[in-house]
C-alpha cells in the first residue's frame, strides 16, 4: 500500500465512521442471509447446555481439585514450617472430603489412599522435626560447653542451623562418629546421642520420600480418571455439534467466505494504519518507563495520530532530560559533598536494611567508627583545606577497604567515618580494621609550604554473629563507646565493644 503525499493526512474520525458504515451494511446483509440458519444454532446450543454441560463442568472442576490436590502434597513435602505444613493438610483433608459425593467407587478408593498417605506423610514431617529439635538443643549443649574446642565445636555449631530440606543425615552421622572417637567420656556420649538422631532423620527421610513417591502417583491416577472422563463427555459434545454443523456447512461457506474477504482486508488495513502506530507509540512509552533504548514511533497517516506520535518524541526527549536530573539529585542527596561516601542518612537507611538481611539470615555483622585524632589541631596549624584533603585521603582508604557487595563506607559527620561489613567474623574483622589503621597511617599529605603532613585514626568495633539481640542504635552506641575507649588510651589504635566479643 503506497503512502499518501506529506501534505495530505486524513482524519482518523471520518475514516472510522465510513468503514463502520460499510461493516455495519455487510452485517445486515449477513443476518438476513443468515436468518434461517440461526434458530438451528440456538436449539443446538440449548440441548448442549442441557445435556452435556454441567457433566463438563463437573469433571473440569474435579480435574482443577486434583491440580489443587497436587500442590499441597508438594507443600507437606517441601515446606519446613510446622504451622505451612499444618494448614496444608487440614485444606488437602477438606478437599479429599469434597471428593466422597464424586461418581465412581474407583475414585473415592483412590482418594482414601491419598488421604492415608497425606496423613503419614505429614507424621513423619512431624516426627522429624521433633527429633531434629532434639538434636539441635544437644548440639546447643556442646556449643556452650567451654572445654568444647576445634573441630568438635565447630561441628556442634553447625547443627544448631540444620534444616529439614537438603541435609546429608548419613554424612553427618561419619562426622560425628569420628568426633566421638577424639573426645572424653561425656562429650562422646553426646556426640553418640547425636549420631542416633542423624540415623533416625535419614531412616525418617527415606521412609517420607516413599510415601511422597506413593502420594503423587495416586494423585496422578486420580487425575488421570478424570481427564478420562472429561475427554468422554468433550467428544460426545463435538460429535453432537458436527452433526448440526454439516446442515448448515453448505450456506455457511457462502456467507463466511464473502465476509472473510472483507473482514481481512479491513484487519490488514486496521493493523497497518491504526495499531501498529498505536503500538509503537506504546513500546515507546514503555521502554521510557523502564529506562530502555527509546525507539521512536514514525510518521503515520492519519492525522490524530500522527499528532500523538510527535508527542511520544516530545515527551521522549523531556522524560530523558528528567530522568538524568533525578539520577543527579538522587546521588546527590546520597552522597556526602566533599568524599562523595554516603552521607549519614543514606548510611542510617543502608544500616538498616544490612542489619534487617543480617538478622533474617543469621549472619555476622561488623560496624566500625572511625575518628581522626587531633583533627582540629590539623585544621588550626594547616588551615581548613587541608584538613578537608585529610578527610579525602581517608574517604579513599576507606572506599579501597569497602569493595564487597554489601560493604557501606560513610562519613557519619565532622570528622567521623563510619564501615559496615556483613558476612565477616571478628577476628577477619579486627585484622582489617588494624590494617586501616596502618594505613591511614602511612598516608603523607604536602601543605601549602610543601611540608609533609600525617595523621592517624581511632578505632571502634562492634561485631555479633546475633543480629537480631541487637537494633542499629545499639550497635553505632556500643562502637561509639568502644571508639572514645580507644581516644582514652592514646588514639592511634583499634578498641573492640566488650559485649561484641562476649557474643561471639
Amino acid at each position: 500500500m503506497t503512502s499518501p503525499p506529506p501534505h495530505f493526512r486524513p482524519r482518523l474520525a471520518t475514516t472510522v465512521r465510513l468503514a463502520l458504515g460499510g461493516l455495519l451494511l455487510l452485517f445486515s446483509l449477513s443476518v438476513w442471509v443468515s436468518l434461517p440458519l440461526l434458530g438451528g444454532i440456538v436449539d443446538k446450543a440449548n440441548q448442549v447446555r442441557d445435556e452435556y454441560l454441567p457433566d463438563l463442568t463437573r469433571w473440569r472442576y474435579n480435574t482443577q481439585r486434583t491440580e489443587q490436590l497436587y500442590g499441597f502434597i508438594q507443600t507437606l513435602y517441601w515446606s519446613t514450617d510446622s504451622q505451612v505444613a499444618r494448614n496444608s493438610r487440614l485444606q488437602a483433608q477438606v478437599l479429599l472430603d469434597s471428593f466422597a459425593f464424586a461418581p465412581g467407587s474407583v475414585q473415592v478408593a483412590q482418594v482414601s489412599r491419598i488421604f492415608l498417605d497425606i496423613q503419614a506423610l505429614a507424621r513423619l514431617r512431624d516426627r522429624q522435626r521433633f527429633f531434629l529439635s532434639e538434636l539441635q538443643a544437644l548440639a546447643g549443649t556442646l556449643q556452650r560447653d567451654d572445654a568444647m574446642s576445634g573441630d568438635a565445636a565447630r561441628f556442634a555449631a553447625s547443627c544448631t542451623r540444620l534444616g529439614l530440606i537438603g541435609t546429608d543425615w548419613q554424612a553427618l552421622a561419619r562426622e560425628a562418629n569420628e568426633l566421638q572417637a577424639l573426645l572424653s567420656a561425656d562429650p562422646a556420649r553426646v556426640f553418640s546421642e547425636l549420631q542416633t538422631r542423624f540415623l533416625q532423620l535419614q531412616a525418617l527421610e527415606v521412609q517420607i520420600g516413599q510415601t511422597y513417591q506413593q502420594a503423587i502417583e495416586q494423585q496422578k491416577q486420580l487425575a488421570a480418571s478424570f481427564n478420562s472422563d472429561t475427554a468422554l463427555k468433550t467428544q460426545q459434545i463435538a460429535v453432537a455439534v458436527e452433526r448440526k454443523a454439516d446442515q448448515i456447512r453448505l450456506y455457511g461457506l457462502v456467507s463466511m467466505g464473502l465476509l472473510g474477504t472483507i473482514t481481512l482486508g479491513m484487519l490488514y488495513a486496521f493493523q497497518r494504519l491504526l495499531l501498529r502506530p498505536i503500538l509503537r507509540c506504546t513500546r515507546a512509552l514503555e521502554q521510557l518507563n523502564t529506562g530502555q533504548p527509546v525507539q521512536l514511533p514514525r510518521r503515520t497517516l492519519f492525522h490524530e495520530l500522527d499528532t500523538i506520535c510527535q508527542s511520544v518524541s516530545q515527551y521522549s526527549d523531556t522524560t530523558r532530560q528528567l530522568q538524568r536530573v533525578n539520577q543527579e539529585l538522587l546521588q546527590l542527596s546520597q552522597q556526602d559533598g566533599l568524599t562523595g561516601l554516603s552521607n549519614r542518612r543514606h548510611f542510617d537507611a543502608m544500616l538498616a536494611a544490612e542489619h534487617a538481611r543480617t538478622s533474617r539470615h543469621g549472619h555476622d555483622l561488623a560496624l566500625i567508627l572511625i575518628d581522626i585524632d587531633h583533627f582540629k589541631v590539623v585544621n588550626d596549624r594547616y588551615g581548613h583545606l587541608l584538613g578537608d584533603e585529610c578527610l579525602r585521603q581517608l574517604a579513599g582508604v576507606l572506599r579501597r577497604f569497602s569493595q564487597r557487595p554489601g560493604d557501606i563506607a560513610a562519613r557519619y559527620g565532622g570528622e567521623e567515618f563510619a564501615l559496615v561489613f556483613p558476612e565477616m567474623g571478628l577476628e577477619q574483622s579486627r585484622l582489617l580494621a588494624e590494617r586501616l589503621r596502618q594505613t591511614v597511617a602511612e598516608l603523607i599529605i604536602l601543605s601549602d609550604t610543601g611540608e609533609p603532613v600525617s595523621f592517624t585514626v581511632s578505632l571502634g568495633l562492634i561485631h555479633t554473629d546475633r543480629v537480631s539481640q541487637h537494633t542499629p542504635a545499639s550497635m553505632i552506641h556500643q562502637a561509639d563507646l568502644a571508639l572514645y575507649q580507644a581516644k582514652q588510651l592514646g588514639r592511634n589504635r583499634v578498641e573492640i565493644a566488650e559485649d561484641a566479643v562476649v557474643a561471639t
